[in-house]
């Protein structure tokens, strides 16, 4: 991997979960960047030549207590989410832009989640049939735990200036009105698994030591979903401490799911990005490292089985480069993978792998044998003595042209690279 060039976005951006390209019609190139703090909403920069990048439009956010996180990309429509850190507040959602002109994107809508507990939409995925998935709340959604906080929802896009709901799914038994009983939180699987019992306060923090094995619960929440034509009719799902799941999509109306993958008991679980490798059989799913130091290790990038939908189990795992002691501060293990989106100019030979891991850099994989993973590509910037101002890469996105872009949760910078030696 070649270090191109080093982009600053804007004084005071935080790189967020989204990163997605833009093609026009003579093949000008355009990067879309999410923030996850204010005052950007996402910025964009002309990246035609990834050596000489420079930024043509930023979007801020409506206030201080905003945060965009997560865009996708389908031609020329782009789909920018609106999370609030107070329950019920606006702007909450999902705002819709016509991008046919990079530098000039126009707002044609705004699907609306505030109200009631909702904090609005965190990720949103366009799977390019008129199709939007969002993990996102609604003022009718009222969990039970207040940490289980998004569910699937689908929207009708077509007309994204009347985008609607056609489905939704969420963990039963998660949900005030729902007639059956709450499911097992991680503490408490841990618990039955050693046949102990947990006191109420034990239950409601985020870590409990069992004597040698630690369990943590970052809420049951859907967190990505990945959709794409090679899987037709299949969602697949990761939901932080409530699993991961593969879904029949075919009747949007209804998801349902057909498969959940087995965790066991021992293994923090944070699912965050489930994506199937193309026809293959097999999937990745990365497990987000949420404390300091990785003090929830091992949160890694597990090779999936999926050839029995119904069965899903973990049979591998993505090498990561580990340091002899990992620093107190920062967060160091997985996060992001790519995702091979349609619509967008991306890469999408499902033979290679990228994923984001923070303070282990961006890591590329050779995933054509999935049961023997090999990686091929690393890059690690350098970090600042005083903090990890850099280091914290947070999300990645590689084009079809072998151009990697990685943004770091820290500061305004993009890093983009080139992977040698590596074609469509």
């Amino acid at each position: 991997m070649r270090l191109l060039s080093t982009l600053s976005l804007g004084e005071g951006m935080a790189g967020g979960e989204g990163l997605a390209t833009h093609v026009g019609a003579r093949g000008e190139r355009s990067l879309f960047v999410a923030s996850e703090k204010v005052p950007y909403d996402f910025v964009v920069a002309d990246v035609s030549d990834p050596r000489a990048p420079r930024v043509i439009y930023r979007h801020e956010l409506a206030g201080p207590h905003v945060r965009s996180n997560n865009l996708a990309i389908h031609d020329d429509l782009l789909a920018v989410t609106r999370q609030v850190k107070e329950k019920g507040a606006s702007p909450a959602g999902v705002e819709f832009f016509d991008i046919s002109d990079p530098s000039r994107p126009r707002s044609v809508g705004f699907f609306d989640a505030s109200g009631g507990d909702s904090i609005g939409t965190h990720f949103v995925w366009l799977d390019g049939t008129g199709l939007a998935y969002l993990a996102s709340q609604d003022r009718d959604y009222l969990a039970r735990d207040p940490r289980d906080q998004f569910m699937m929802r689908v929207l009708d896009v077509a007309d994204p200036s009347r985008a609607t709901e056609v489905g939704r799914w969420w963990l039963a038994g998660t949900q005030v009105s729902d007639p059956g009983p709450s499911p097992l939180r991680p503490h408490q699987r841990i618990a039955a698994a050693r046949g102990t019992t947990l006191t109420p306060e034990q239950l409601s923090t985020r870590r409990v030591d069992h004597g040698g094995v630690t369990s943590w619960d970052f809420g049951m929440r859907v967190h990505n979903i990945c959709v794409l034509p090679e899987r037709p009719g299949r969602a697949y799902v990761a939901a932080t401490s409530g699993g991961a799941f593969i879904f029949d999509v075919s009747r949007p109306s209804t998801p349902r799911v057909l498969g959940e993958l087995d965790y066991g008991a021992t293994l923090p679980a944070a699912a965050h990005t489930f994506v199937p490798l193309g026809t293959s059989g097999f999937a990745l799913l990365s497990d987000e490292t949420l404390e300091e130091g990785a003090a929830d290790f091992p949160q890694g990038v597990w090779v999936v089985d999926v050839r029995l939908e119904d069965r899903p189990q973990i049979v591998g795992s993505l090498a990561m480069p580990w340091p002899e002691e990992v620093p107190s501060e920062g967060r160091f293990g997985a996060h992001n993978l790519h995702e091979y989106p349609l619509g967008q100019g991306a890469w999408r030979d499902f033979n290679v792998a990228a994923g984001a891991f923070f303070g282990l850099g961006v890591g590329v994989y050779d995933v054509s044998s999935p049961l023997r993973p090999r990686e091929i590509g690393r890059f690690v910037p350098g970090i600042d003595p005083v903090g990890p101002s850099r280091g914290q890469l947070n999300d990645l996105f590689l084009d079809d042209r072998s151009i990697l872009y990685t943004i770091d949760r820290k500061s305004d910078t993009c890093f983009i690279l080139e992977l040698e030696g590596t074609s469509r």
